[in-house]
Formats: C-alpha cells, structure tokens, sequence
C-alpha cells in the first residue's frame, strides 16, 4: 500500500510543475523541457499507481518498484520544492515583473553558480525519474483513468438467510427496522431506509434477520434481496433484482426489455427489496434506479446497506439507521458463543478475564469478535489464550482472515486523495482525539489537499475530512468544555497503520529501531532523555517530512535548544514540525534552514522571543504560539511570511504589541489576538497600528483586540482596522483595561470599530463609555452578547428585536439605567429585518 501517501506527492508536484511561475522560471534557467519532461513522466506514473498497488501484494518485483519510485519521487518533490522556494522568493522581491527584473538578476554573476547547480540537479533527476518510469514497462501495469475507483478485489457475494440462533445483541435494532417498515409511507409509495455502519458491524446480517422475520413475509407481497458491492450499475442491479423476484435470471434481455420486465414483476405489488453493499456516490445512478422502483403498491420499502453516510444521504437523509457496536454483555455472548465449543468449559475465571480484556479492544464489533473467537477455540490453556492476547489483532488483520479485506475495502474505494489522508492519521495513537482544524492544515502542510479556483484550501481539505467522517473513518467525540473532537475506531486505525506502512509512524519511549525510509513521525510522550534516545534513532531517517511531539496536555516537559538544533540540521525536508507544549525557552536560528516548511507549532511554550531567522520561512502557512504566555514581541520582519495563512497567538498574555507590516500578510485567516502597542506606531518602525487589520479580510473566527484604552486616535484609528469589512468573523471581543485608561475615548473607539452584520458572538470587557454605540442594533445574526465591566456605561440601545439573540450577559455595569425600547427608526432602516421581529424572539438566557 505504498501508493497512499506517494498518490498525493505526485498529485502535488503535477500541479506545481503546470503553474505559471515554474513555466516562467524555467524558461529563464533553461529547464523548462527538463521540468515539463518530469511533469509527463510523474503525469505516467500516477496513472499506473492503482494497478501496482493492487499487484504489489503478490508481486513483490512491483512492490520492490514502488518502494524505489517513492525514495525518487520525494526527492523530486524535495527539489521542486527549493526550485519553487528560490523561484517565488525572487518574483516577490522584483514585484512580480518576473521577466525584466528577474532575468537581470539571474544574470548577474553572484546567481550563476546557483542557476548551473540548480540546472544540473533538475536534469539529473529527470533521468532519475525516467529510469524508474522505464522499469514499470516489465509488469505490464494497467493505466488508470482520473478518479477511476473500481476493484479487483471482490467481497463474497451475500444472500437473505441467517438462522436466527445465531444473531446476538441485534433484537432491539431488528424491531427498530421493523417498525419504520410497517409504518405506512409519508409521500411517495415507496420509501427507504439505509442502515449505516463501519465494515464488520454486522450490517448485513441485521438486513437478513429482518428479511426472515414472520412479520415481515406475511406483510410484503414480494420480497427481493440484491448484493450491490462493487459497481452501480443499473442493467446488472436490475437483472439481479428480477433474478431474485422470478427465481431466473433474464439472458440477453437490452435495458429497455428489462426495466419492462422489473416493471411487470412489481406492478402494483407492495414489495421489499433489500440492496446490501451500496457504494455508489452518484445522485443520477440513484435517481435512475429509484424511477423504475415506483410501480409497486403504496408501502413498498428498501432497505439498504452501506459504510458511507454520504450513500445514504443520497438515498434517503430522512431515516438513516445508524448501526452501533454490540454492548460489553452481547459481545461476550458472541465470544462465548465461538470460543468455547459444545463441552469446553466457560466458568474459567482466568480463560473469562483474558477473554473480556480481549473483547475490549473489539469495540462490540461482531467480525472482529467472531474472528478473535475462531483463533482461541483452538486454544485450550490459560498461557495459550495469554500468547493469542498479546498478538490476535495483528494475526486478524493479516491477509486470508476475514476482517482485513472487509475493513480494507472500504479503503480500497476511497478516491485517491482521501487515501493520503487518511494514512497519514496512521500517525496519531490509537484512542487519540484529533482535532480537525489541525489535521486539516497538516493535510494542507503536505500538499495532499486539491487546489480549487472557488475554494480556500481550508474549505476543500474540510470537505475532505467530512467525506472520511461519512465514511466511517472518524468518529465523532466530545472534547474538553464542549468542543467537538474525532477519533479513529481501533480497527480503522489498525487499517489505517496497514496502508501506510513504512511511511508513517507512531514512536513511543519504548521503541527500539525506526526505519531510515520513515517520512511522517509522531513522538509519543518522548520527553528529556527519552527524546534524545529517540532522535539518535531518527537521525538516520534523514527525509522526514512530519515530526509531531506529543505529551500529555495538562503536562509539560522540556526539550533544550541542542535537541532543536539537531531536528533543523537534520530533518531538512520537514513541512510540519509540533512541539508544542514543551518547555522550549529558546528557538535556534538555524530553523530559517527549513526552508519547506509549512506547519510549525511552538505553542505551550517558555519562549520570550522568536527568532528573525523564523521569517526566512517563505513556504510557512500555520505558526502556532498559543499560550505562549511568556512570549513579548513577535518576528519584527513578520511581513516576509507572505504565505502565513494561520497565526494563532492566542493566550499570549505578555504580547506587547504587533508587528509593523503583519497587514501585508493578506492570506492570513486566523489571527485570534490583536495587542495594541504603549509605543505609538508613528514613532516605533518596528510597531503596528490597528490599522494593520485594514485589508485582513480573510480573517475568520475569532478575534480578539486588547489595550483599547491605549489608542491615541481613536476614532481614525479604529475606523482604519476596518472590523466591518470582516465578513468571515464569528467572534469579536473588545477589552479595555480602565487601570491604563488616560483618554477617555472609549465612545470613539467603539463607534469606529462596528463589525460586519454576519458576526455571531460580541463580547465587551472594561469599556468605559457612558453610551454604547447604536451599531450593536443592526447585527441581525447576532446570538450571543457579553458586556462586562461596563461601569460609567449608562444606555445601551435597543436589543429586544435581534432575531437572532439567544443569550445576554450584562455585568458589573453598576451605572446602567436603561436599555432603550423605543422607536429606532432612525438606526434601523424601515426595511430592515430587526424591525418587524417580535420581542427577544430566541432569547434562551439573561443574566446580570
């Protein structure tokens, strides 16, 4: 499965080599064939990467192949990488007239050497590429179409009968199924209900013990039962449907002839059909099976089986059946069931304790139950059930047993770019709750997201991970104070560990060996000597493109600047490094040598100041400082991160001020703090004003400004940051510390600081005007407000019509008089929504 994660890097260095600044640039260094000879020869590649990682489990000369095509493809991608790097840094420095100014510069003799250095290393490694690409010619690989997801690999085809003695634990969800088909149809005569779960939860067995129960005969006319699998395709499911409702299959029958015939078959009859397997994602397939469905009597049911929440969303997003595992008592019944055989006996209070410890890891799941059941009915001892303990669910996931091909086709039918996805979260521990927003720009970091002309890469690569959470990849968690978090099932993530293979690894303080090939590594817990014994163990694997270290949240560790200098000097190809929640006091300049990277988390740290170096960063899309705290100042020359997309200083309390410059940074989408300086920003060079925020109109989320009170023209220069021209904002908060507040312009402030009417959450701390600004009356979307500290503040203006509104939190505002509830006819237009809504329509919560 080597092809998951080289999939995407191919993907990537195609679209990098068709961009315009590559085209341009080689034309100058005269590369541009040598770069247009590697992007048809990656192009070749990729189109036969499906077929080789199909063959490469029994051909090992094609997994030998893809092993030494990968080793040659990232180093490709590492050199187009530079080639890029140096490419955009010198466009940006001439102002983007790349052809007069740029041309002169490579011209000039300092560059000579580098543009001949470069030259010979991209005419090098397109004969690199050339020589692998020959080789693939001896094993006759398949050329695949884009996006081409069909399989060989075939899964036994199903069929509608179970003995009932031998379903456990599915009572409740059968009378549940029963129960939505008994109930007559709302609009149309025929309805279905998809019943959705991960592969081995028993999906199919729940559908026949429901086919077969009494009930159900004696209440349909016609029963019918399709195993879809693989391909969607109308004339071969309506053959198999009038197959299964005559008990012949039709021979040479044209579509026409046969939707004749399935019409007749059904014709006023109310029937069920069952279709077990559904993979097809297409509306129009579906749509165009579902017409010729229509003909039978008022009641007619389908039931549907899939792994994909998105199949069922198309089919039916009314009444979607979502299969949960067994619990702890009918998973032990199942074992029970399978692991102790007539006579063999079950009140072993050791064989019953190794067992249930055993079941845990299952998760309720019966396929993987059944199969570790299978492998200790063989087993008759306490130390042979203890040795099966320490290894069954690697022996289940071995090839030939039945919950590797089950739970890898659900992997097999994933489009080439959620496969990169999903095998680099191989990465993360088992039990780990991952957080969206940083996996998303991990993706992002290592290039596996598509580009789109309508889209943000954020938006794609969120549309990627809800098409995993479709899937049942992830599953939905609650995290700490409310937040949503995710986290992968044990058997997926044992899938997830099996494609990825070499490629990415999870390293723990007990690890003894990595292997030098590894590019994406997790460190778990590997903390002061521990971390050093686990570096001298990666410095060898010298091409990592990931090194993620984690700890315990609530707990932090050390890691001195010696143990960084060694990750710079070593890992030169990294494009995310995390080490956050570490005691980091101090970053080593020789971080402006990884010049590829994209992701760099520092936050939870000791640092008082970042390095100048940091800025050398061109390629650098998240910078992750959060609780910082001890950190004052950020890289004055911040302006040079011109791909910055995500700067997330939140918490970073002994921030002093912003730097001169950050309004340059026009792609940045987070930036959830904003210091107002003491120093005036027009007499400091290095400080920037509020006026930064002008033209960050890509911001989203949250964003907080703190030290109002510092501002010395208020209203200029708050009306300059422009708040209102933030459309994407969610939350805005707005502090004053009254202790500093010598001007007593906080009216001005908050007039000039209205934000866009899209914005959800306002929050206003220590303001120390008497009036509040009548703008707070037209934010129609408004649904929570939080005024605190509001003590001279007197009136506010009208709430009571928000649409939208559903909590108000005033407090300590020991001044406040009224909140107006008169006609505000002149701050609302007559027009407006907020005029005509009923008194506080939504409010859930009032407090003061």
């Amino acid at each position: 499965m080597a092809e998951a994660i080289l999939f995407g890097v191919a993907r990537k260095m195609i679209e990098s080599l068709g961009s315009e600044i590559f085209q341009e640039i080689g034309s100058l260094w005269g590369v541009k064939d040598e770069l247009q000879n590697i992007k048809s020869t990656v192009s070749r590649i990729q189109a036969v990467l499906q077929d080789a990682a199909e063959q490469q489990n029994h051909n090992h000369q094609v997994r030998d192949w893809l092993e030494k095509l990968k080793d040659v493809v990232y180093d490709a991608d590492d050199l187009l990488g530079e080639f890029f790097t140096e490419a955009s840094r010198r466009r940006a420095m001439s102002g983007n007239k790349i052809k007069k100014e740029v041309r002169t510069f490579f011209s000039s003799s300092n560059q000579v050497a580098f543009r001949i250095e470069m030259s010979g290393k991209i005419k090098a490694m397109r004969k690199k590429l050339d020589a692998i690409a020959k080789e693939n010619r001896d094993f006759n690989l398949k050329v695949s179409p884009p996006e081409n997801y069909s399989l060989n690999m075939q899964r036994e085809e199903t069929h509608s009968f179970v003995p009932n003695e031998e379903v456990i634990g599915r009572e409740g969800d059968k009378e549940a199924i029963i129960k939505l088909l008994l109930e007559p149809n709302n609009e149309e005569n025929l309805s279905v209900i998809p019943i959705v779960g991960i592969g081995g939860l028993g999906k199919t067995t729940l559908a026949q013990f429901v086919y077969n129960d009494e009930n159900v005969d004696k209440h349909f006319e016609l029963k019918m039962w399709v195993c879809v699998s693989d391909a969607f395709e109308l004339k071969i499911i309506v053959e198999k449907i009038i197959a299964s409702a005559t008990g012949k299959k039709p021979e040479d029958l044209h579509i026409d002839q046969l939707q004749i015939l399935l019409r007749k078959n059904i014709d006023k009859k109310k029937y069920l059909l069952v279709l077990d397997d559904v993979w097809n994602e297409s509306h129009d397939k579906w749509d165009n099976l579902k017409r010729l469905l229509k003909g039978g009597a008022e009641g007619s049911k389908i039931i549907m089986t899939t792994r994909s929440k998105l199949v069922a969303e198309i089919t039916s997003p009314v009444s979607i059946y979502t299969l949960n595992g067994l619990s702890d008592d009918e998973s032990w019944s199942l074992f029970e069931q399978i692991a102790f055989r007539k006579g063999q006996e079950t009140n072993n209070p050791g064989l019953k304790e190794i067992g249930k410890e055993i079941l845990v890891r299952c998760h309720g799941v019966p396929l993987a139950i059944k199969s570790i059941g299978r492998v200790l009915c063989l087993e008759k001892t306490e130390s042979e059930w203890s040795r099966v303990k320490a290894n069954v669910l690697t022996n289940i996931l071995q090839p030939g047993d039945d919950i590797f091909p089950i739970l890898k086709l659900s992997y097999d039918y994933l489009p080439s770019h959620l496969k990169s996805c999903f095998a680099y979260c191989s990465m993360f521990p088992k039990d780990y709750e991952i957080e969206k927003e940083m996996v998303v720009r991990l993706w992002i970091a290592q290039g596996f997201i598509q580009l789109s002309n309508t889209k943000q890469l954020e938006e794609v690569a969120n549309e990627y991970f809800k098409d995993l959470l479709w899937r049942s990849f992830f599953e939905e968690v609650g995290g700490k104070f409310g937040n949503l978090k995710y986290k992968m099932h044990d058997l997926i993530h044992d899938l997830a560990e099996s494609v990825a293979m070499v490629d990415c690894k999870l390293v723990d303080r007990d690890s003894k060996n990595v292997d030098e090939k590894i590019r994406h590594v997790s460190c778990q817990n590997c903390i002061g000597s521990s971390f050093n014994e686990t570096l001298s163990l990666l410095v060898k694997a010298k091409k990592i493109r990931t090194l993620l270290q984690r700890s315990d949240e609530d707990y932090f560790n050390w890691l001195d600047e010696s143990m960084l200098n060694t990750i710079t000097s070593n890992f030169r190809s990294l494009r995310a490094l995390g080490i956050g929640g570490l005691r980091i006091t101090r970053v080593p300049n020789s971080i402006g040598n990884l010049i590829h990277l994209k992701y760099l988390d520092l936050s939870r740290s000791s640092i008082i100041t970042l390095p100048e170096a940091i800025t050398r960063l061109w390629n650098l899309q998240t910078l992750k400082v959060f609780s910082c705290r001890s950190l004052k100042e950020l890289p004055k020359d911040i302006k040079e991160l011109v791909n910055l997309r995500h700067l997330d200083d939140n918490e970073c309390g002994a921030l002093s001020n912003m730097p001169r410059g950050l309004g340059q940074l026009t792609c940045l989408q987070t930036l959830p703090l904003f210091v107002v300086s003491k120093d005036s920003s027009s007499t400091s060079k290095h400080v920037g004003g509020l006026g930064e925020l002008n033209q960050l109109n890509n911001i989203r989320g949250t964003l907080e400004i703190t030290h109002l009170e510092r501002l010395e023209d208020a209203n200029s220069e708050c009306k300059a940051a422009n708040i209102s021209g933030k459309q994407h904002l969610e939350e805005l908060i707005l502090r004053w510390d009254q202790e500093g507040n010598i001007n007593n312009d906080d009216e001005k402030s908050l007039d000039g600081l209205q934000p866009h009417q899209n914005l959800k959450y306002l929050s206003v701390q220590g303001y120390g005007g008497v009036r509040f600004s009548s703008w707070l009356s037209l934010l129609a979307n408004l649904v929570e407000i939080e005024i605190l500290n509001g003590t001279r503040c007197q009136h506010l203006p009208r709430l009571s019509q928000l649409p939208s509104l559903q909590s108000l939190r005033l407090s300590d505002m020991k001044d406040l008089e009224y909140i107006s509830d008169g006609d505000i006819s002149e701050e609302v237009p007559a027009s407006s929504t907020v005029s005509s809504t009923p008194f506080f329509p939504l409010l859930k919560s009032l407090e003061s």
